[in-house]
């Protein structure tokens, strides 16, 4: 059996780790606690037995634990909010395409096609597709994280103006602008900061 000092501190470990969820808190503990009984049983010192529960059970740390049980507790969501993201991504862009398309032959509706299109991409399937990403984690780095989000800004921007453009609204110059000024002064030295880096990893990995 442990001791209350052990307990103490193997609650205090697990509290500390940056889980929230209670509930995930207490099983890990009884898990931890059952685990180093049994090492320290078979002649274990508690560091070692601790350090061995830890490598078994949560080899990249704590968060990874409560990340997976988000996710398998909220699997269903998730895979449905991908699906409606890029199911309306291929509508929205059918639309701009179909739109272009009749706008080109004079057809009648070009313009509602074409701007509703362009509207639904920038307004809901490239936050959609963004917070997606940020979901699941993807952004190891600062760097990637702000080249997606600069990018997704700037394209929203340029899509929007472009839709005003083909209406003929006022303002349409002024967010056309800001877009290229986006894209260009802060999303491609994000973009040509991680392909240095990654460039250099790969160098180093061969």
């Amino acid at each position: 059996m442990i001791t209350d000092e052990q307990f103490t501190f193997i609650s205090q470990k697990i509290k500390r780790s940056g889980i929230s969820q209670k509930e995930i808190q207490d099983d890990l503990i009884d898990h931890f606690c059952c685990l180093v009984e049994i090492e320290m049983q078979k002649g274990s010192s508690f560091e070692e037995a601790y350090k061995g529960a830890y490598q078994q059970t949560t080899p990249n740390g704590f968060e990874e634990i409560q990340f997976e049980t988000f996710f398998l507790l909220n699997h269903k969501k998730i895979i449905l909010m991908k699906q409606f993201t890029y199911i309306s991504g291929y509508l929205f862009a059918l639309s701009t395409t179909a739109g272009a398309f009749f706008k080109v032959m004079h057809f009648p509706g070009a313009n509602i096609m074409l701007f509703s299109g362009l509207l639904g991409i920038s307004f809901i399937f490239l936050p959609l597709l963004l917070f997606n990403k940020f979901k699941d984690k993807v952004f190891k780095v600062m760097s990637e994280k702000l080249k997606w989000i600069f990018g997704t800004l700037s394209l929203m921007l340029i899509l929007v103006g472009s839709s005003l453009r083909v209406l003929h609204l006022p303002g349409a110059m002024v967010l056309l602008g800001l877009g290229m000024l986006t894209f260009g002064i802060l999303f491609l030295p994000f973009l040509f900061f991680r392909m240095f880096k990654s460039s250099q990893e790969e160098a180093i990995s061969n």
